[in-house]
């Protein structure tokens, strides 16, 4: 599989490093989000955490800016982020083992439209 882009929202500063590793040796490029960003850059996942506000509104502008692109949510939804359903959506929620994160970014590279909700 090609290298991807993988945007991370991540709150927690340790769950951010480990998860930039992991998919760093998985042979993908890891792209934290900064909290103040303002249009997302080219990618071809979200990895987010939707029980926080940072990473639901990186979802928000995922959604509004590129509804197709897969978010793989590391919780399960709020009622708050609903809306992430519009598009395609997959979970893996925390804690996981390394080789989970591994299968489901590969399931999500490879079939985004699979798991929507």
């Amino acid at each position: 599989m090609a290298m991807a882009r993988i945007l991370v929202s991540e709150v927690e500063p340790d769950v951010r490093r480990l998860l930039v590793v992991l998919i760093e040796r998985q042979g993908h490029e890891a792209f934290v989000l900064e909290p103040d960003v303002v249009v997302p850059p080219p990618a071809d996942v979200l990895l987010c955490d939707p029980v926080a506000r940072t990473s639901v509104e990186h979802a928000r502008l995922v959604r509004a800016f590129v509804p197709e692109l897969p978010i793989l949510c590391l919780n399960p939804l709020p009622d708050t982020a609903g809306f992430l359903g519009r598009g395609p959506t997959l979970f893996l929620p925390k804690p996981f083992a390394p080789d989970q994160l591994h299968a489901m970014l590969d399931r999500a590279l490879t079939s985004p439209a699979a798991s929507p909700l």
